[in-house]
């Protein structure tokens, strides 16, 4: 008998889907060493980011929709947020969470306690830590005090 592997939910980055998450686990051996749980985002958008065509046939997806204007895009990522909740409300909690550029974002701004504690009512954080690669995308954080964005806290993370 061997002890079942540790699970980790996958986030994708803006205009790219789970193809390109998983030869990015694969590439960072994160898929031998973990159960990889892949979710792709709730917004389809029309192009994927360049060159990743040749990767994956798409369909493509975003938190947010850079091509959409500030509102729209705000609204988009306070959608995701509750997409994000209710994936793991059904599907976890997750041992971990690995995110890409704006998926990294989406991990940074949900792992905060104002989100999963205070909004969604989560007993605990749905992950134990977060590798978050290429991290940017802070546009869409949504936590600030005094004009300063908070970064997560209580969860361990390394950056690549």
């Amino acid at each position: 008998d061997t002890m079942p592997k540790s699970r980790v939910l996958c986030l994708h980055g803006g205009a790219s889907n789970d193809d390109i998450t998983r030869f990015q686990t694969m590439g960072l051996q994160l898929s031998e060493r973990f159960e990889c749980v892949y979710q792709h985002a709730p917004h389809s958008v029309e192009h994927c980011y360049p060159g990743l065509a040749r990767f994956s046939d798409g369909p493509w997806y975003a938190w947010a929709d850079p091509n959409k204007s500030l509102s729209d895009q705000e609204e988009q990522w306070d959608e995701s947020l509750e997409y994000l909740a209710k994936f793991c409300m059904q599907h976890g909690p997750f041992d971990g969470v690995y995110g890409f550029s704006q998926g990294a974002a989406m991990i940074t701004n949900f792992s905060h306690p104002k989100i999963w504690k205070e909004r969604f009512q989560l007993k605990h954080c749905p992950w134990k830590f977060a590798i978050l690669a290429c991290g940017g995308a802070s546009q869409y954080l949504t936590i600030k005090r005094g004009g300063t964005t908070l970064a997560m806290n209580e969860v361990p993370s390394f950056h690549i």
